[in-house]
């Protein structure tokens, strides 16, 4: 018996199967949800962008830490990417032996849409799939507004900087650096993928 356990396993593609079914009172019960169950300490005028900020900061955490350690998800597809900022779902995922960012597990992943250094931009795309399905439960007309997009697309836009600022944290700890050094993170990662 194969049991898989994880604080939820509510999935950005819970989002979006809601938000495309344009069932804004449900998705607006599952953000509430997901804020009690997963964020209770999270607060905040505007509960989808307290959400989503919550959730990038998670999300950020967890892929530096993927990175870090050289390991591979496989398919990071929306279905596979858990709101609790956890590791579920994954199948042909692997650490990698030799340093390569272009590292791929996945048989079905031809062109390298999820390999080991697309990581973080894969990540930052699936947030903006969560920012759409919460843009769907803010809009209450037809068209969403700037004012409905700006704070989402400000989230999303802010997610590189939230990554590699975990990241370069990481990297510190294990260089045995009293304080992050991007240069001479990135030198040694350049160093490294070309050996």
């Amino acid at each position: 018996i194969l049991t898989r356990v994880a604080a939820s396993h509510i999935r950005i593609g819970t989002f979006e199967y809601l938000a495309s079914r344009r069932d804004v009172a449900n998705l607006n019960r599952l953000i509430d949800y997901t804020l009690a169950r997963q964020y209770p300490d999270v607060s905040g005028d505007d509960k989808g962008i307290a959400l989503l900020s919550a959730y990038a900061d998670r999300l950020a955490t967890l892929i530096a830490h993927w990175m870090s350690l050289g390991f591979v998800h496989g398919v990071m597809n929306t279905d596979n990417m858990a709101l609790s900022g956890e590791t579920i779902d994954y199948g042909p995922c692997a650490f990698i032996d030799h340093f390569n960012p272009a590292a791929v597990f996945s048989s079905i992943d031809k062109q390298g849409r999820y390999a080991f250094g697309n990581q973080p931009v894969i990540a930052q795309w699936n947030l903006a799939r969560l920012a759409e399905s919460i843009l769907t439960a803010r809009v209450t007309g037809e068209e969403a507004s700037e004012a409905d997009i700006a704070p989402l697309a400000a989230v999303v836009s802010d997610f590189m900087a939230r990554f590699d600022a975990a990241f370069m944290g990481r990297m510190a700890g294990k260089l045995g650096l009293n304080a992050p050094d991007p240069d001479l993170t990135r030198a040694l990662w350049a160093a490294m993928a070309g050996q």
